[in-house]
């Protein structure tokens, strides 16, 4: 009798946390990118800085191949969310709710460029032409974005250049380093690329569309934006950059449930000064940039509508 009535106390002792277990949201899995790419440290700054402020597994970062798997695994329901480059958002997101997808969260800007040594002799986009150029991993919304920048001054990426394309994206600063190639593409502030490159020993210089090259590449892709790439962003950037980018998004499927849809929101708004702190580009992902950026209210998951 007394081992049943321990029993029977144990029991109800472990019954409410048994409980508030059964209770807890699964942690939503967010696509990102390779391993050395912008999108996988941005994700997984997420994962680290939104769990450690929630006290439970609030988001799962998952690796990807970039932006291209990460739409064909919303499709199949395999991500709540992933991080989409601007301009391949943008072509999903203009097809309306048939989409499936819906804007759950701003990530930030990427306006595109080249990097090359700074001893490197070239001045302008084209002088690369015919020359080994590392453009990335070919899944990747980098290769999509420097595919409509290069198209836009009159050159096709593989055909004109030497393309180099790698399986992850930390693998490309050093065919730069060691020579093996002599410019490496990239976009946005902080990219580890860049950021290799630019603290080696040679040094790097950056090259965007001239003045004139930027109307026609906007009048070809509309989608993308005219923007400056602040001074002082990298070593090797005195003064402000002209080029193109575009806004990337965490894009999440539609039928994302509201609770944790809203969860995730409100998880971003009250972690916006620590992620800014953590990461500079993180700046940009704010509420108010997010529905400031959105092509319309529409494409708003609803978790932000009721914002």
């Amino acid at each position: 009798m007394d081992r049943r009535r321990s029993l029977i106390a144990l029991s109800s002792l472990l019954a409410p946390a048994w409980g508030i277990a059964q209770q807890q949201p699964q942690p939503l899995v967010l696509g990102t990118s390779t391993a050395g790419g912008g999108f996988a440290l941005y994700g997984e700054m997420l994962e680290r800085v939104l769990n450690r402020r929630s006290g439970r597994t609030l988001l799962q970062a998952r690796r990807t191949r970039g932006t291209a798997e990460n739409l064909e695994l919303l499709e199949r329901g395999a991500v709540d969310a992933a991080l989409i480059q601007g301009t391949a958002a943008g072509e999903v997101l203009a097809q309306g709710a048939a989409s499936g997808l819906r804007i759950l969260f701003a990530m930030y800007p990427s306006p595109g460029m080249l990097a090359v040594p700074s001893a490197s002799a070239a001045q302008r986009l084209e002088d690369l032409r015919g020359r080994p150029v590392v453009f990335g991993v070919k899944a990747s919304g980098l290769v999509t974005l420097a595919r409509q920048v290069f198209d836009g001054i009159g050159l096709d990426i593989d055909r004109d250049f030497e393309a180099i394309y790698v399986e992850q994206a930390a693998q490309s600063p050093a065919l730069v380093v060691e020579g093996r190639a002599e410019a490496l593409w990239g976009a946005g502030e902080g990219w580890p690329g860049f950021v290799r490159l630019a603290q080696s020993a040679g040094g790097a210089r950056f090259l965007g569309p001239s003045p004139e090259q930027i109307p026609r590449i906007r009048a070809k892709y509309p989608l993308l934006q005219a923007m400056d790439v602040a001074a002082g962003s990298y070593p090797g950037i005195a003064a402000p950059l002209p080029t193109v980018g575009s806004v990337n998004w965490i894009l999440a499927r539609a039928d994302l449930d509201t609770p944790r849809a809203t969860a995730f929101v409100a998880a971003m708004r009250e972690a916006a000064p620590a992620l800014a702190a953590e990461l500079p580009q993180a700046a940009f992902s704010t509420l108010a940039n997010t529905l400031a950026s959105a092509p319309s209210a529409e494409l708003l998951h609803p978790a932000l509508r009721t914002r």
